[in-house]
């Protein structure tokens, strides 16, 4: 394909110079126009918009050399090339600079050489050609970088709607992210269940900036929804796996830790996929607990063959939690020194409790001394001494609004109890129930104690005796999940009404299971460890009357309605 010819403008007061010009560019195949001034050649420029110029110096009026500079003034704001090629009679080395200086690209001198002419003007065809492909790059490089701003900002409001919610906002959480480029492939999130556990997650996406940002954002969503309904952390992280796998291209994946906090229970559960080990950090300053990751990350195994196992650790007083990324423990200093996790280790347990975070904070700064290879984020959580959050039922003068009787019943199988999570399943309809709405935290605790209790206990035959130790609670989970896996028959019925006495409005919580029944009094028989019974003795403390029947499978209990003043169905 033969390439595009140009607009070759001559400029001279001489027709016969003109002519020989002229018939040189029409042979090599490129369009010519003449003038026969500089005046003329300043009016063609502007109306024909020539490729080249072959510009005669001596000519009366304007000359050349004041044709050049104007056209270049004129050029200014155009970022198109022009060569001009001066043409001279006399070679003096003054001459020549004053045209350069005007703005001039090379000369030629009279009387003109043909080969030389040519050669000039295919020298600067190449030249212009260039010019033009820069030009057309700069364009699509300008256009390609305006794109890229607007995906950018774009992509972090997405991530601040995403990943920004109120629980980070939580007085119990300091945390940091550090991109080491516009965006953070390292994200973390938190959120409280409706019975007050604080779930905690910092996910690490493969690579950096947005695609790795990108990948993780897709877990949140997952976290937060499932979250606000009560979910474990165990089911939360078996759906964000498989909401991975299945949209994730092969290859992309997400390491992951997921933190349960119960306040309640005094119980830190943990499942940990690729992260550095978070660490628990006592008000003694030593490290009471370390998890390591004992998961691959997110997205890599299809979900019939991911395990959502945690490990469950029970804390005996106040704390604070500790997760970072490998980013912080692969930060280097000038001399290639990794931070690693031991120099964390020690600089959180020298520190005072209060200064412990801002201390890794300014350690790992004086470490990295500015460089940053990789993104970081830190997470810090103070964990409540076991039963210090107080829950009490609500003291407003006004009485609840909502109908004075309703009745709401539901039964689970066996086969439902082993796929579903039975009390977050239900938060949803608790919520939508005028007269329990503004309740909906207390009532799913006292829900999720009392199906627990009927589950665990009723049904699958477990001995809180192992929750004596701190260790206990891990061999205790390990058996309820291998049971409950197991579980063939058995049901829980589960009732809610809302109804009056003793003159005032109630909400009746009754859960029975279909098993044989269980010493629900052995509790104060057991060792004195203070690390059971925590869930039942609040909610005793929540309810106006609790109930269980002589043989232990079905528990009625009575929870006060009095709030601020709802009314109807949302």
């Amino acid at each position: 394909m033969s390439k595009p010819g140009m607009t070759v403008m001559v400029v001279d007061d001489i027709a016969n110079n003109v002519a020989i010009a002229s018939q040189v560019v029409k042979r090599m195949g490129h369009r010519f126009i003449t003038a026969n001034s500089g005046e003329e050649a300043l009016e063609k420029f502007q109306t024909e918009r020539p490729d080249m110029i072959l510009m005669d110096v001596m000519m009366p009026g304007i000359g050349g050399l004041e044709a050049t500079r104007r056209i270049r003034q004129a050029q200014a704001a155009d970022s198109r090339w022009l060569p001009i090629l001066m043409v001279t009679a006399l070679a003096r080395e003054d001459e020549i600079l004053e045209g350069l200086r005007a703005g001039a690209d090379d000369y030629l001198t009279k009387p003109l050489s043909l080969p030389v002419l040519q050669a000039k003007i295919q020298v600067f065809q190449r030249i212009a050609e260039l010019q033009q492909e820069l030009t057309q790059q700069a364009v699509a490089l300008s256009d390609y970088y305006r794109q890229a701003e607007d995906e950018r900002r774009l992509g972090a409001r997405l991530m601040e709607y995403m990943v920004n919610r109120e629980g980070l906002s939580d007085p119990a959480l300091q945390h940091r992210i550090t991109p080491a480029w516009h965006f953070s492939g390292d994200l973390i999130a938190a959120a409280r269940t409706p019975g007050n556990c604080h779930h905690i997650l910092l996910s690490d996406g493969m690579g950096h900036g947005l695609p790795a940002a990108m990948a993780s954002l897709p877990l949140f969503d997952t976290f937060y929804a499932m979250s606000e309904l009560g979910y474990g952390i165990g089911r939360i992280v078996e759906v964000m796996n498989s909401r991975m796998h299945t949209m994730m291209p092969a290859g992309r994946f997400t390491a992951l830790t997921l933190v349960s906090i119960n306040p309640v229970m005094g119980t830190v559960e943990v499942w940990n996929g690729g992260n550095p080990y978070p660490c628990l950090v006592g008000a003694d300053g030593k490290i009471a607990k370390h998890w390591k990751s004992r998961h691959v990350p997110l997205g890599v195994l299809p979900p019939e063959e991911f395990s959502a196992e945690l490990e469950v650790f029970s804390y005996e007083g106040p704390c604070q939690l500790f997760l970072w990324s490998d980013g912080l423990t692969e930060a280097e200093n000038a001399e290639g020194e990794q931070f690693g996790a031991e120099r964390a280790w020690a600089t959180l347990t020298s520190a005072e409790p209060e200064h412990r975070f801002d201390t890794l904070i300014q350690t790992l700064d004086g470490h990295r001394a500015g460089a940053l290879t990789d993104d970081i984020a830190v997470l810090a959580v103070e964990v409540p001494a076991p039963g210090a959050v107080e829950y009490s039922p609500m003291h407003e003068k006004d009485e609840a609004h909502g109908s004075d009787s309703l009745r709401m019943a539901f039964h689970f199988d066996a086969l439902d109890l082993k796929s579903m999570d039975v009390v977050p399943a239900l938060s949803g309809v608790i919520e939508r129930v005028a007269a329990t709405k503004e309740h909906a935290g207390q009532i799913f605790l006292i829900l999720s104690e009392l199906v627990s209790n009927a589950l665990d206990h009723g049904l699958l035959h477990l001995d809180s005796a192992l929750k004596t130790t701190s260790e206990g609670f891990a061999a205790y989970a390990a058996h309820r999940q291998h049971a409950l896996n197991n579980l063939q028959e058995g049901c829980i019925d589960l009732t809610l009404e809302i109804m009056r006495r003793d003159n005032r409005k109630m909400a009746k919580i009754t859960v029975r299971d279909s098993g044989p029944g269980f010493n629900w009094a052995r509790g104060s028989t057991l060792p004195d460890s203070g690390l059971h019974g925590r869930g039942i003795e609040l909610v005793r403390r929540l309810s106006y009357d609790m109930q269980y029947s002589d043989a232990g499978n079905e528990v009625v209990v009575y929870y006060e309605l009095i709030s601020s003043g709802l009314s109807g169905f949302q």
